[in-house]
């Protein structure tokens, strides 16, 4: 599958729905997924079954992810790291990336509590290969 392919995958939520789906439940430590605008508006979202209020869920982490994303390169850019490759965030209870998928897209990713950092960034990764990877 070309580039522009992947690109069209990921922008159809009826295509992206099954496949964030997938990755929650393949990938060990992630408890939630979504991929959305860079302007924070959902494209898709998989969340785990029983998080409340499930739409404005996933439409505040789409928000709140495109804002860390922001702030994320203007930070790397200022401090001249390059490029912003992904914004990590750990809690006492778990922990949130946010990963460029394109120029347009982000992917959220809400990890199981209890994960360490370490592994969760692995996860992270393994998510975002299986998003991009050609069918």
């Amino acid at each position: 599958m070309t580039g522009n392919r992947v690109q069209i995958r990921l922008t159809d939520p009826d295509a992206l729905g099954p496949l964030l789906a997938r990755v929650r439940a393949e990938v060990d430590g992630v408890d939630g997924l979504a991929v959305t605008s860079r302007d924070g508006i959902v494209v898709a979202a998989d969340l785990a079954p029983g998080t409340p209020h499930p739409d404005d869920a996933a439409a505040q982490a789409s928000a709140m992810g495109a804002a860390s994303a922001g702030v994320g390169q203007r930070f790397v850019q200022f401090s001249g790291l390059g490029r912003l490759q992904s914004v990590l965030l750990e809690g006492d209870r778990g922990c949130i990336a946010v990963q460029p998928l394109s120029g347009t897209l982000l992917l959220v990713v809400l990890g199981t509590p209890g994960t360490a950092m370490g592994l969760f960034t692995l996860a992270v990764r393994r998510a975002t290969a299986i998003l991009l990877a050609p069918e």
